[in-house]
């Protein structure tokens, strides 16, 4: 049972980034002890590495895994972000964020024509060397654990422009607020949403009742909210209250 908790400790960090040691307690419904004593075992054996605010996937790990690869399939992702590539029209600007849901985008996007993207996510950019878009970059401080370019560049830089949608996905929703493991990452979100016509978020299952540091939302602030499977009754009478669309892909 430990080494499957660890095991499944690396793979929540590896996909959400710098985690807070009361994150982890609380994703893992264990006490602060033994997530000391786990990330102990896991920084010896050199997968992990303890930063300011709590701990973070080693480079070293993601080199030797082969974990740093841009973009890596996922069914669930895709199937949301194929449900989410629906909404964008001929002649859109789209706006698509940091995360790989989001970068499962760019294939069910190759048959639109006249769309301009903007991006911040290597995962995207790297997805579209082969596609006919009208490409805009954002660049700033690269994050490597999210492959993505933030910070007060990349938010100047994301003010100065319109889009009729955006893209964006997070770390953790509630009924209070949308949330994100990087303060960086959640101030840039808050300019994507500022600057769009339309905003749309990508969840699936496991974002649902799972709270990261820094908020950057609510539901009052998206118009359509994509999922895999439906979050259950409060949550969809919190999109009604909010004039949320709430969309579970197929």
């Amino acid at each position: 049972m430990k080494l499957q908790r660890t095991n499944n400790i690396t793979e929540y960090i590896r996909t959400y980034g710098l985690c807070s040691y009361e994150d982890l307690c609380e994703q893992f419904h264990v006490s602060m002890s033994t997530i000391r004593r786990d990330v102990d075992e896991l920084e010896n054996l050199g997968v992990i590495e303890k930063v300011h605010g709590g701990v973070k996937i080693s480079e070293s790990y993601l080199q030797e895994e082969g974990n740093s690869s841009l973009f890596k399939f996922d069914y669930v992702k895709d199937r949301i972000a194929a449900e989410a590539a629906r909404l964008v029209e001929d002649g859109d600007i789209v706006l698509l964020g940091s995360g790989s849901t989001v970068a499962h985008m760019v294939s069910h996007l190759k048959k639109k024509k006249n769309i301009t993207l903007i991006t911040n996510n290597l995962a995207v950019l790297n997805e579209t060397l082969d596609c006919d878009f009208n490409v805009v970059s954002i660049g700033g401080n690269l994050d490597k654990i999210v492959m993505s370019f933030v910070g007060m560049q990349s938010a100047r830089q994301i003010s100065e422009l319109n889009a009729n949608k955006c893209f964006i996905s997070c770390n953790g929703i509630n009924l209070h607020s949308i949330t994100n493991v990087v303060d960086l990452e959640a101030d840039l979100k808050k300019a994507e949403i500022a600057i769009s016509d339309q905003t749309i978020l990508l969840a699936d299952r496991k974002k649902f009742n799972t709270m990261s540091l820094y908020s950057f939302a609510t539901l009052k602030d998206i118009d359509c909210l994509i999922t895999d499977e439906a979050p259950g009754e409060e949550f969809e009478e919190l999109c009604r209250e909010s004039s949320c669309r709430l969309v579970v892909a197929k």
